[in-house]
């Protein structure tokens, strides 16, 4: 059996200890306490596998109350020791090497297996239905839990014949446990997770004072995905067992009942008997909380909730933290979701040494989001496009060194990063198209960085306009038609910059400045909008390609349809043109002003806009949550429609 040790300076052995701070005393009963407990593996040969100390939250437990173990060698590679047994002290001065201090005594934990490794099960912070993930990407919390864990002994890994290894499961022996629970009982849950199994068969816990035993099981697992190497079904998975009922002993042991495997897929079975961590506490931990999940008006919705502690627990559901009569089990159904139902939800679990609570879940309605500034879209007619101002300051008149002066300008200062954002509709996703703005700049903030944004319309397909240092404007639409202008803009003069494209293969892009036709050319290839995306002014999020702009814009416009050369310079001139295909223009005629966004969480939801409260509703056309919405002069009223209503069951399995 290999046993590690650990050696003090001067080379003689001894157990590794650690130590802990006291916690406040509860009045009536002994100082609550609560414990975790996470087995790390060493993986030899591959460095990125090891380990796994919590660092974050897990199973309703706070950081500082795990203690990761002694990492435990896998039999791979350069690994070559099996059949390990290790021992640890913790106590109230331990805090390193993944041990936190005890809230008071002295524990040793003494352990043993065949080997350990580690699992790609995540838990319900990774998607269903097998709930895992590759690599070691693992998340801080619960996955690190689930990360490590002790072989059973049957199932695969070093020495094994057929998928057999014929060696004994898993041993956990621990002492001192009087010494943190002085005058308290407590419970126990423990935590699986494997690379090899159908199902998780039962463990035993053991009171070995008293010499009684309570067997826990891990009553609903996540079905895996078959790795197709055996007869019977392998994958990965992990869940949690049942709590224990009431211990009170000095002296505990916990050992998995014999794994097993055999048959065929169809009528065959395969049981892990695995363990990756453990709970002891005597107070309530909430180690499951409700899943949050979409819930929208008119679904069906089952919350549940999953903790340990010492028997009897009481549960209480609450609604925006006021308890709900008769909501008193572990699960909770709201049938059918009306108005009335739209609050916060959360679970209160207490016992006779305290309570915990359970994270929040809620109902989707329309949330509303106050104090934003935007610009309102000074277009004659069709659905209003309002501009989110990010930092960019309004100006009521600029005039440059040539004595051209515009009125109502935006300026944006490219060290404090402004911006301008439009939401996206698919009312900008016409498949020829001019877009049109005023621009005055003396140049790139970092003349020896990047080009800066001036518009940008690209996530995937589209297009967008860029100021290079030697003053020159670059229009490029995805993958497609590249227009350079020669001409230098940078001179602190105001200028009129457009557009005008053909998205088709045959298409053309013609890029005029100061209503002068200066480039044009066709496009290599077909290309079209992302639909419904954004419109950025000033600054790019794909902020490694461009730099943030320097200087003003002005009467940003976007049209539907290509505009022809006479109507280009009649806008040089001021003239509105067209204003049928007009679908924005950010003409900054006032001061930007409060407004609203509006949210929803519903994917299938359609948002409707109306006059009057009592309609009539009409759709908001490419309208995507969080939708920005200007406060204007004509008051509007909100809602959705096009969900179909559901179901839904948070927390399908304990785990």
């Amino acid at each position: 059996m290999k046993k590690k040790r650990f050696e003090d300076k001067n080379g003689a052995r001894k157990h590794a200890a650690c130590t802990v701070s006291a916690a406040a005393l509860m009045l009536g009963v002994s100082q609550a306490a609560t414990v975790g407990f996470n087995f790390q593996t060493h993986y030899c040969g591959t460095e990125s596998y090891s380990g796994s100390v919590v660092t974050a939250p897990a199973f309703g437990i706070g950081t500082n109350d795990w203690e990761s173990l002694t990492q435990m060698d896998t039999g791979y590679s350069s690994c070559a020791g099996m059949n390990f047994s290790l021992t640890e002290t913790i106590n109230t001065t331990s805090s390193t090497n993944g041990l936190n201090p005890l809230p008071s005594g002295s524990l040793t934990l003494n352990w043993s297996g065949i080997a350990a490794n580690v699992s790609g099960f995540g838990g319900y912070t990774r998607s269903g239905p097998h709930y895992t993930f590759g690599g070691n990407g693992y998340k801080p919390g619960n996955e690190q839990v689930y990360w490590g864990f002790i072989r059973d002994g049957v199932n695969f890994g070093p020495g094994s014949s057929g998928g057999d290894n014929s060696q004994p499961g898993y041993s956990i022996d621990i002492t001192g446990l009087k010494s943190v629970f002085t005058n308290s009982s407590f419970a126990v849950e423990l935590i699986a997770s494997s690379d090899s199994l159908q199902y998780l068969t039962n463990a035993f816990i053991i009171d070995a004072t008293a010499n009684t035993t309570q067997s826990v099981v891990y009553p609903s697992i996540p079905p895996v995905a078959d790795a197709g190497d055996t007869s019977w079904v392998r994958g990965i998975g992990g869940g949690m067992s049942t709590s224990s009922g009431a211990l009170n002993t000095d002296h505990l042991k916990i050992i998995g009942n014999r794994a097993g495997h055999a048959g065929n897929k169809t009528t065959g079975y395969n049981f892990a008997s695995t363990i990756s961590g453990f709970i002891i506490t005597d107070k309530p931990v909430i180690t499951m909380s409700p899943q949050p999940v979409v819930v929208s008006p008119g679904d069906t919705i089952t919350w549940s909730g999953y903790a340990c502690g010492v028997p009897p627990l009481s549960y209480q559901w609450r609604k925006d933290g006021a308890p709900i009569a008769g909501a008193t089990n572990s699960s909770f159904t709201i049938s059918k979701v009306a108005a009335a139902d739209l609050a916060t939800y959360d679970l209160k679990v207490s016992n006779a040494y305290g309570s915990a609570f359970s994270s929040t879940v809620s109902v989707d309605s329309l949330a509303v989001v106050a104090g934003k500034n935007y610009t309102l879209d000074s277009k004659p007619s069709g659905t209003p496009e309002d501009g989110l101002v990010l930092g960019a300051n309004w100006l009521a008149t600029l005039a440059d060194s040539g004595g051209v002066t515009r009125t109502g300008v935006m300026s944006f200062n490219a060290t404090n990063r402004n911006q301008i954002i439009v939401s996206g509709s698919t009312n900008f996703d016409a498949a020829t198209g001019t877009i049109m703005f005023w621009m005055k700049s003396p140049g790139l903030s970092n003349s020896a960085g990047k080009p800066a944004t001036l518009l940008d319309r690209r996530n995937g397909n589209g297009l967008y306009f860029v100021q290079n240092a030697d003053g020159t404007i670059e229009v490029t639409t995805s993958q497609s038609a590249q227009d350079l202008t020669s001409i230098n803009l940078s001179d602190d003069k105001w200028h009129q910059v457009a557009l005008t494209y053909d998205q088709s293969g045959s298409g053309q892009a013609n890029l005029y400045v100061d209503g002068q036709l200066v480039a044009s050319g066709p496009n290599a290839k077909a290309w079209s909008w992302q639909t419904g995306q954004e419109i950025e002014l000033g600054l790019s999020h794909d902020t490694n390609s461009w730099q943030a702009f320097s200087g003003s814009l002005d009467d940003v416009r976007i049209y539907n349809r290509v505009l022809s050369d006479t109507e280009i310079s009649s806008a040089f001139g001021g003239a509105i043109v067209d204003a049928n295909a007009l679908t924005l223009r950010l003409n900054f005629d006032a001061a930007p002003g409060a407004g609203v966004t509006l949210k929803w969480q519903t994917p299938d939801a359609i948002l409707q806009s109306a006059d009057s409260v009592t309609g009539p509703y009409t759709d908001v056309p490419g309208a995507v949550s969080p939708r920005p919405t200007a406060e204007r002069n004509t008051v509007k009223f909100y809602r959705y429609r096009g969900h179909v209503p559901a179901n839904l069951v948070s927390n399908p399995y304990l785990m």
